[in-house]
């Protein structure tokens, strides 16, 4: 029989304690969540658990780190086994590579409550930075494969990749509120569920192969049109009012 060493329970209980953390964070946030109750939920003292784990903040990174850890290995994964694939085939696994890491991952929760509440301190930097890199990386070079075939246009690989990974997250925390007798939205969920499912892969996949694929237009549109102020009085034409003078003075 194979025992255990100390090296290997002390890691099991790290792996316990961030389980634990991880459902308070995603529950309560970090303001919410006490580290007293973190540690009731593990069955321990908060003394034994700032053994193991340091203190709140350190816990909280930890957990913000191992989720983003997680989801950077199915993103590397995705790149490496990617290019004998077509720019299509690429553009759908990487959709659906985002969708199954919002979906297995408490990400979305943890992360993106403290986004909306505007409460970015306790937020690894680097982690994020390298995790958004990897996303624009992988979108970049999908673009640029479909521009080199002549089957996509160029996009803005950053927003590309944060318009993708949103409509899944975003999908996860509300679509479970919405009612499915709803008159509008209701057919909307009785058709992609309230989870993450194939269809609403397809469904992000083909929007965003129409978005792609849209013809170049020979004049670029105005982002924005210049509008006077209501306050601003009109400019008067330079010559009108001394060639109607002159004509009088004849």
């Amino acid at each position: 029989m194979k025992r255990s060493g100390p090296n290997n329970k002390r890691q099991e209980k790290i792996d316990h304690i961030l389980k634990k953390a991880t459902e308070a964070f995603s529950q309560k946030g970090y303001d919410g969540a006490s580290a007293d109750d973190i540690a009731t939920a593990a069955g321990m003292s908060k003394r034994s658990m700032y053994y193991y784990m340091g203190d709140k903040n350190t816990l909280y990174r930890a957990v913000i780190e191992e989720i983003d850890s997680g989801a950077k290995a199915e993103l590397k994964k995705t790149m490496k086994h990617s290019d004998t694939l077509t720019p299509h085939e690429k553009l759908y696994k990487y959709i659906n590579a985002v969708a199954q890491i919002v979906k297995n991952n408490e990400i979305h929760s943890v992360i993106i409550r403290e986004l909306l509440s505007n409460n970015t301190s306790f937020l690894p930097q680097c982690s994020v930075e390298e995790s958004l890199g990897l996303i624009c990386k992988f979108i970049d070079e999908t673009i640029e494969d479909g521009v080199k075939e002549n089957v996509f246009i160029r996009a803005n690989p950053m927003v590309s990749g944060v318009m993708i990974r949103s409509v899944f997250v975003y999908w996860r925390i509300i679509a479970c509120h919405i009612d499915k007798k709803s008159e509008y939205y209701g057919q909307y969920i009785a058709k992609y569920g309230t989870d993450i499912s194939d269809a609403l892969v397809d469904e992000v996949y083909r929007m965003f192969i129409r978005i792609l694929s849209e013809p170049k237009s020979k004049a670029a549109p105005k982002i924005k049109p210049k509008i006077r102020p209501k306050n601003r009085p009109r400019p008067r034409p330079r010559y009108r009012y001394r060639y109607r003078f002159i004509l009088k003075a004849k």
